[in-house]
C-alpha cells in the first residue's frame, strides 16, 4: 500500500477515511514501543468525517486526500501538545501550526499523533526523552536511532505510511538506517522551518520519513514550500517530479571502507554497502574512490557550531518567558537555575554547556569562529566534487542499530557513528539514507548537491528497484 493506492480507495468507495483513520488510531493507541507522545484520536476521526463528506460532494480533493501523518513533536500543530519530549514543554499547547503542517492540511492530510523524540532532538539514539526512550521495531532491544525516534519507528512497524521529523545532523538518516526505511534530508531551505522548534538554525531542517519513493515525492512536493515567515526558505516552489533515471556515465564518488573515516565500522555496515557499490555498477554508473581532506574535521566542527547554535536558541527556555517554572526560588537568579536545572535533562544540559563555552567572549569566540572556517572549507571540498561527481556514497552509519543504554557513559559516541551525516548539513546539500536489504541491517546514503534533490530521489527510486530484484 502506498499513498496512491490508499486515495485510490477512498475514491472507489473501497473504504471510507473514517474507518481508515479509526484503524490507524486504534494502531498507535496499542503501541508498545513509545512511540508516541500525543493522540488526537478524536479530531482526527472529525476530520475524516469532513473528508468523506467531501468526497461524495465531489469536491476537488488534496494530494494527501486521508492520508494520515505522524509529526515529530517539535513541530508545531495548535491541535496538540507540543512537548519537545521534555518536562520544560511538559504541559505547552502552540497557538499556530508550523508552515509544513499548514501545507499538510491544506492538502487534506491528517495529523494523528506528535512522536516521541530525543528531548529538544538533542540525541542520536531516541533514548533522551522526558517520557521515556523509544524501542526499535526490528529488534526491541535495540535503539531505533534518534532524534526522530518516533516518527520513524511509526512508520517502520506500519502504523502510517509517511512521518515528519527534522535532521540537523543525521536525526531522520540515522533513524531510517536503524530501523530499516527510507530518510530523506531536503537541501536546506525547501522546507519552512517556521513553526518548528530550533535546536540549531543553520543546521535544520524539516526531513521525511516513509517506506518508498513515491511517497517521499508526494510528501515533498505537499511540505516544500516558499514561505514569508522564514527568510531562509526558497523563493519559488519546488517541483519534485518523477523521471526514469539511467545510471549509465554517471559518476559516483565513494569513499573506501580501509580509510580512517571509517573506524570502528562493523562488518555487515561494510559489507552490505559493498552490495550496494556493486549494484551501481551492475546499473552502469562509475564509481570513483574519493578522498575528503577536511571531512575528518566534520564531527568536532559539527559538534561547535551544533552547540554554539543550542546555547543561543535555547536561553527562552527559562522559566520566564518559556517553559517548566520551579516552585520554590529566593531570587530571579535562582529561579532561571533551578527552572533549567530541574526542566531540561542532562544531554540538553551539556550540549548548552558546550555552547556557551564555545562563545566566551573571554578567547573572542576563538574555537567558535575557527570552527565557522573549517565548515566554509568542508562546504567548499564537497562543492569541488560534485563538479566532477553526480552522487556520493557512504554507509548511513558505521554501526547497527546498538543496543538500549549500550553507551550512556559515553555521549560522544553517536557522533562518531554518523560522521558521514553531518557533512550534508554542514554544507546545506541533500542526503537520503536507503536500506539494502531487509531486516537488521547496514544503509547507504546517497549525497547530492544543493538542489539536485529530484535527481537524488529519481536515482534513489531506480537504484531500490534494483537491488529489491536481486
Amino acid at each position: 500500500m502506498n499513498i496512491e493506492n490508499l486515495i485510490d480507495e477512498y475514491k472507489k468507495g473501497n473504504l471510507s477515511v473514517e474507518d481508515h483513520i479509526k484503524y490507524t488510531i486504534d494502531k498507535i493507541e496499542a503501541d508498545t514501543l513509545n512511540a508516541y507522545i500525543s493522540v488526537d484520536g478524536d479530531g482526527a476521526i472529525n476530520k475524516a468525517r469532513e473528508l468523506d463528506q467531501k468526497l461524495k460532494n465531489r469536491e476537488k480533493l488534496g494530494k494527501l486526500f486521508g492520508i494520515p501523518v505522524v509529526v515529530k513533536d517539535n513541530i508545531s500543530y495548535d491541535q496538540m501538545r507540543m512537548t519537545c519530549a521534555s518536562k520544560m514543554l511538559e504541559d505547552f499547547t502552540p497557538i499556530f501550526n508550523a508552515t509544513v503542517v499548514e501545507n499538510l492540511i491544506k492538502e487534506d492530510a491528517i495529523i494523528v499523533a506528535k512522536s516521541n523524540m530525543d528531548e529538544f532532538a538533542m540525541g542520536g539514539r531516541g533514548e533522551s526523552s522526558y517520557f521515556g526512550p523509544t524501542k526499535n521495531p526490528l529488534d526491541e532491544s535495540r535503539a531505533p536511532g534518534g532524534s526522530s525516534s518516533g516518527s520513524a519507528v511509526a512508520v517502520a512497524k506500519d502504523d502510517v505510511l509517511i512521518s515528519l521529523g527534522t535532521d540537523t545532523g543525521g536525526s531522520v538518516r540515522c533513524p531510517a538506517s536503524y530501523c530499516n526505511i527510507i530518510g530523506y534530508k531536503p537541501t536546506y531551505s525547501l522546507m519552512s522551518r517556521s513553526g518548528v522548534v530550533s535546536m540549531a538554525n543553520t543546521l535544520d531542517q524539516v526531513s521525511l520519513f516513509a517506506k518508498n519513493i513515491a511517497d517521499i515525492r508526494v510528501l515533498a512536493n505537499t511540505t516544500s514550500s516558499p514561505d514569508p515567515k522564514d527568510m531562509t526558505s526558497i523563493l519559488e516552489n519546488y517541483d519534485y517530479k518523477y523521471e526514469d533515471y539511467d545510471f549509465k556515465g554517471k559518476k559516483i564518488g565513494y569513499i573506501n571502507t580501509s580509510s580512517n573515516l571509517y573506524k570502528g565500522i562493523e562488518d555487515t555496515v561494510g559489507k552490505d554497502y559493498e552490495k550496494a557499490l556493486n549494484q551501481l555498477k551492475e546499473l552502469g554508473a562509475e564509481l570513483e574512490e574519493v578522498k575528503l581532506e577536511y571531512a575528518k574535521y566534520a564531527n568536532p566542527v559539527y559538534n561547535v557550531v551544533m552547540n554554539s547554535e543550542v546555547s543561543s536558541n535555547m536561553s527562552r527556555f527559562d522559566g520566564v518567558r518559556f517553559g517548566y517554572q520551579a516552585d520554590k526560588y529566593e531570587n530571579v537568579e535562582e529561579l532561571f537555575v533551578k527552572s533549567r536545572s530541574e526542566g531540561l535533562g542532562e544531554e540538553v544540559q551539556r550540549r548548552i554547556a558546550l555552547g556557551t563555552m564555545y562563545l566566551s567572549a573571554n578567547d573572542d569566540q576563538k574555537i567558535y569562529k575557527k570552527g565557522l572556517k573549517i565548515r566554509s572549507l568542508i562546504k567548499n571540498e564537497l562543492e569541488d566534487l560534485f563538479k566532477k561527481y553526480d552522487f556520493i556514497i557512504t554507509p548511513t552509519t558505521t554501526n547497527l542499530a546498538p543496543k538500549l543504554g549500550e553507551a550512556n557513559d559515553d555521549p560522544l559516541s553517536d557522533f562518531r557513528s554518523d560522521g558521514f551525516n553531518v557533512i550534508v548539513n554542514l554544507a546545506g546539500m541533500c542526503g537520503i539514507s536507503l536500506p539494502v536489504r531487509k531486516g537488521l541491517s547496514g544503509s547507504v546514503q546517497l549525497i547530492a548537491d544543493r538542489f539536485e534533490d529530484n535527481n537524488l530521489l529519481n536515482a534513489s527510486e531506480k537504484f531500490l528497484r534494483s537491488i529489491n530484484e536481486n
